[in-house]
């Protein structure tokens, strides 16, 4: 079995295996609603996909999100990207229908996605 490090900042979870970052995942409390917190720069390496990384990350971004009374977490996940939108899904996020222009590549849209925090 492999050893596994969790660092901890608040708001961001880095997922270790033997020292080599193999996730990492990050969170803030909007500020016009706290009750909203906002899942950012999820990643994890492809060395660690499919092998429940991801699921570990947002499940503590959603625990820190819940001890900061958050109700909802939402994210933005670029259209292109089916992989991550079936992960998110599976993970009980749904499209919210709000969009915008991906701000690397202003061809691409992101889709505003979201799921409450029970």
């Amino acid at each position: 079995m492999e050893r596994r490090d969790r660092s901890r900042i608040p708001g961001h979870e880095i997922d270790k295996d033997d020292r080599t970052a193999c996730g990492i995942a990050g969170s803030f409390l909007d500020e016009n609603d706290p009750a909203r917190a906002h899942l950012i720069s999820m990643w994890t390496a492809p060395t660690h996909r499919k092998s429940g990384v991801g699921r570990l990350l947002v499940d503590e971004i959603i625990k820190w999100a819940r001890s900061r009374n958050a109700r909802v977490l939402r994210l933005m996940v670029v259209g292109n990207n089916e992989a991550a939108i079936r992960f998110y899904e599976r993970l009980g996020f749904a499209r919210t229908g709000r969009t915008q222009p991906y701000p690397n590549d202003a061809t691409l849209i992101e889709y505003e996605m979201s799921r409450p925090i029970l």
